[in-house]
């Protein structure tokens, strides 16, 4: 029976590297997550645009009503900018409840990364920080599709879905992390992540 492990600092003895992906260095993988997530952004748009017309059928007259003026556009780039920040903050916040360390913070013009490079993390904390983004900005923007004002509603489904949609690093992290049988520790270096299992 294998012993919990507990994040830490320290890299175990017996942890054996059996998986690492780096998007600074593996430009094919770069691509192909940017190509990944404009798959996600029809699919989640698809989902969120379902959800969105079952809660408010009435919806899209109303929106089609709307003139939206040359603000609009800007408010969108505007919100999209934010919603980077606070994914990346989210991801910073977790990694700060499992390590008590600062988080470090980082943009490579593709991408934006917060990680604790340096630290270990179980399995089960390291699904909770990968997700967290995805998770509680989806079930924000689901809340504020239901209550928002109907000018409002198009920005909160826009970023709801751009934000799901770039989650497609987390989400193949995770997946690839799920997959593994044996005890796992992840360590993430902010421009990519090392699975090790511990003989």
């Amino acid at each position: 029976m294998n012993t919990p492990f507990r994040t830490t600092n320290v890299r175990p003895e017996n942890a054996v590297l059996v998986y690492s992906l780096n998007l600074k260095k593996n430009k094919a993988a770069l691509w192909a997550m940017n190509g990944a997530s404009v798959l996600l952004l029809f699919l989640f748009g698809w989902l969120f645009l379902w959800y969105l017309l079952r809660v408010r059928p009435g919806i899209l007259a109303e929106v089609a009503s709307i003139r939206f003026g040359l603000f609009f556009p800007i408010a969108l780039i505007g919100v999209y900018a934010v919603m980077i920040v606070v994914h990346e903050l989210i991801h910073g916040l977790f990694f700060w409840i499992f390590t008590r360390q600062r988080p470090k913070f980082g943009f490579r013009g593709w991408y934006a990364y917060a990680a604790a490079p340096g630290w270990f993390f179980p399995r089960r904390q390291y699904v909770v920080v990968g997700l967290a983004p995805f998770a509680l900005l989806s079930i924000l923007g689901m809340i504020l599709m239901a209550i928002l004002p109907a000018e409002m509603v198009v920005i909160a489904l826009f970023v709801t879905i751009i934000n799901a949609a770039s989650s497609v690093g987390d989400l193949w992290v995770i997946f690839r992390l799920i997959c593994q049988r044996r005890q796992v520790i992840v360590e993430d270096q902010g421009d990519g992540v090392s699975f090790y299992t511990l003989s």
